[in-house]
């Protein structure tokens, strides 16, 4: 299984919440493919009939990279992107996005292609440039459950130029509430990790998106 690395470092959260931070242009990366996420897994009827499988999933290489702090955990995304979709536009197009998945228990029992199940659900944080750095926390149990929580703690930072999207995502290690259901975090874990990433200009919105077919293994150093 590949691992995602998150080693611990003494850097401020400034520097780090910071997309166009030297330190991510020198940090080392993992390069994760993507594919499309298969329509059969669409609850609508509309999806199914009116997208194509072979044109879903415009992109199809992420780079990533992770790294905590004392108190905060980072993960840094690099995309190629032809031009930046902020926001909903006409029918056929819709926000770029990225998102990373984390299990709330057993990463062996728990499927990233159904995002989890009733008794194994998933984490995820939701990032769009229309959320204007603050992305969403979502909870889901399986297909067509996704939630957002009513307090999200992620923060985020974004910029676009020479046709790629860097984005970083942080949160604290911890959170703590009945608003804001999420995974927790320490140093010494190791847990799954998975990824998204939507191309707006090509339809991508919701469950049309690429992803990472398989859990990766996120190692807290």
């Amino acid at each position: 299984m590949e691992k995602i690395i998150c080693r611990s470092v003494s850097n401020s959260k400034a520097e780090l919440l910071n997309c166009n931070s030297p330190f991510w242009k020198s940090a080392a990366k993992v390069n994760v493919q993507t594919t499309a996420t298969p329509l059969a897994n669409q609850p609508s009827p509309y999806i199914k009939g009116v997208y194509d499988e072979n044109k879903i999933g415009a992109v199809k290489e992420l780079s990533v990279a992770a790294v905590h702090t004392r108190d905060h955990i980072f993960f840094y995304f690099e995309w190629a992107s032809d031009k930046p979709n902020q926001e909903i536009g006409d029918i056929h197009v819709f926000p770029d996005g990225v998102g990373v998945l984390f299990p709330f228990k057993s990463m062996d029992q728990t499927q990233v292609k159904e995002m989890g199940s009733k008794d194994f659900p998933t984490n995820s944080w939701y990032w769009r440039p229309d959320f204007k750095n603050k992305p969403k926390n979502q909870v889901a149990h399986g297909l067509s459950t996704s939630i957002y929580t009513r307090k999200s703690s992620v923060e985020s930072s974004a910029a676009w130029d020479n046709k790629k999207w860097r984005v970083v995502m942080a949160r604290t290690l911890r959170v703590a509430g009945p608003d804001e259901e999420a995974v927790n975090f320490s140093a010494g874990q190791k847990t799954g990790v998975a990824f998204a990433v939507w191309e707006g200009g090509n339809g991508e919105r919701g469950g049309v998106k690429a992803f990472s077919k398989e859990w990766r293994e996120l190692v807290i150093g």
